[in-house]
């Protein structure tokens, strides 16, 4: 990878230059990637990631329309690589063989593309969205009928939980733009749902969660496992971490040795040998870590994300997007928007539960109480197929190729229809990976082909699908196994 300095003035580029000339233009702060062999000038772009690299795979996974986008970049276009340029040939943290078996013509890609595994089921999507409304009637219902009683109470909390779950797994394929042919009806749609059914940032999630996919489980890019002062993740991470404490370059008060106690109190001996997860409620596991993510750190992070912008144009948050200044450009007026979205949610809720919970304080603690149990079901399914895997800098990665980064970072879960429906299809998360903006109805279809083509690079091994409750189980024991590589590199002598 080519690194990226504070970028220099615009130089004049010949038509065509070599990798090894590529690379020289980036490391003096030209911002350049490369998309089928062509050079592009980025300046901002979302995949300001792969900056000094060959970006094709991750572009063609993100983007759906190839004309649309394609005409997007002419403006862009500065050069083009030499034809059959040795140079690349040196980079050899690439698996080539697979990377060509994945995205020539004819191959993987192209071939789930001409099969219609990229065409959206309408029934499937509108039956999502008609459970989720359905749900959450049904818990306004319940209180309206039986009152406020702890049955009654407890029933809605079970029916608007479920309800936001599924909110959450629908809002992200619409994000994906996984729903329909067009762009801005997914980006509407997906609007509607975070904003209105779930109270959460459009934007904060797009750029955070495509962040992510980007380089997933990165520590140079992804802020998903970026949370050093709350868990520390990858042992190289955590010895890195502990070093600079030692040296008084960074601050940290946690103890990281007892991490995978802030999800559990304790498991029993069986659970630890066999590292699945027990459902007898015994050893008062789960009581920090789970139930404070979306109640306080994402209800933190969006505030802060919309009113920063809304407000002074700014946030403070990771680093300047692309993104965010588009939306900008309409004067704020985008964030103005987001956050009248948010509130109207929690209008519905007020008039909706209001009456029947006494006001204010009561349809606010039953929202709270809802937050905490799902924070619980979305921590679950998010980690157990990307906190067990791979975790390191982009230059410690075994490969830098598409294909070889997503099956180092995630693994999946066995499918079936509970296991499905309660993942979001995310226990196919190595698909997913692949291709983000495929349908996820379609990922039991491709898993089979996937998994063939890592068996016939010799990487079958890596291509791992789990029992649902080992990989919550695996959660825990990655996070008491990086607690102690921060606690060896801590207090080594």
């Amino acid at each position: 990878m080519c690194k990226n300095p504070s970028p220099s003035s615009p130089l004049s580029i010949p038509s065509r230059i070599r990798w090894d000339e590529f690379c020289s233009l980036c490391k003096g702060g030209q911002q350049l990637m490369v998309i089928h062999g062509n050079v592009y000038d980025v300046g901002g772009w979302v995949l300001l990631a792969y900056v000094g690299e060959d970006a094709t795979d991750p572009f063609e996974a993100f983007h759906r329309d190839d004309d649309a986008m394609k005409k997007y970049l002419v403006g862009l276009k500065v050069s083009s690589l030499v034809a059959d340029d040795q140079s690349k040939e040196k980079d050899g943290a690439r698996n080539k063989e697979l990377e060509e078996d994945f995205r020539k013509q004819g191959a993987l890609r192209s071939s789930l593309k001409a099969a219609g595994m990229y065409k959206a089921n309408p029934w499937f999507y509108l039956g999502m969205l008609a459970h989720i409304l359905v749900l959450e009637l049904l818990a306004w219902a319940v209180l309206k009928r039986f009152g406020s009683g702890w049955i009654a109470y407890m029933a809605a909390v079970v029916l608007l939980t479920t309800a936001q779950a599924q909110a959450g797994w629908l809002q992200h394929d619409l994000g994906h733009l996984s729903v329909f042919k067009s762009r801005s009806l997914n980006l509407l749609a997906h609007r509607f749902v975070i904003l209105h059914l779930k109270a959460a940032s459009s934007a904060w999630w797009n750029y955070r969660h495509y962040l992510h996919h980007a380089k997933p489980n990165i520590q140079d890019t992804d802020p998903d496992i970026n949370m050093p002062y709350v868990f520390m993740l990858g042992e190289s991470m955590s010895r890195r971490w502990a070093k600079k404490q030692r040296e008084g370059k960074v601050k940290g008060f946690l103890p990281y040795s007892l991490q995978h106690q802030y999800c559990e109190k304790r498991r029993t001996e069986q659970e630890r040998n066999t590292g699945v997860m027990g459902l007898n409620g015994k050893g008062g596991r789960w009581i920090i870590g789970p139930p404070l993510l979306l109640p306080i750190y994402f209800h933190y992070e969006n505030l802060r994300y919309v009113i920063g912008n809304a407000v002074w144009g700014k946030s403070g948050m990771w680093k300047d997007s692309y993104g965010t200044e588009r939306y900008l450009r309409q004067h704020r007026r985008f964030f103005w928007e987001e956050f009248l979205w948010m509130a109207s949610f929690f209008i519905r809720w007020h008039l909706m539960y209001g009456p029947l919970l006494g006001g204010l304080w009561g349809w606010f603690g039953l929202y709270m109480t809802v937050r905490v149990i799902e924070s619980h079901w979305f921590v679950w399914v998010t980690q157990m197929s990307h906190i067990p895997m791979s975790i390191s800098k982009f230059d410690e990665a075994e490969h830098h190729d598409w294909p070889s980064l997503q099956l180092a970072a995630t693994c999946n879960v066995e499918g079936g229809a509970f296991n499905d429906w309660f993942t979001g299809h995310l226990n196919y998360q190595i698909e997913h990976h692949l291709f983000p903006t495929m349908p996820r109805h379609n990922y039991p279809k491709v898993a089979p082909l996937v998994r063939d083509l890592f068996a016939k690079h010799g990487m079958k091994h890596k291509y791992e699908s789990k029992k649902l409750l080992q990989a919550f189980g695996d959660i825990l024991s990655s996070l008491e196994r990086y607690g102690k590589a921060w606690e060896h590199a801590f207090y080594e002598t």
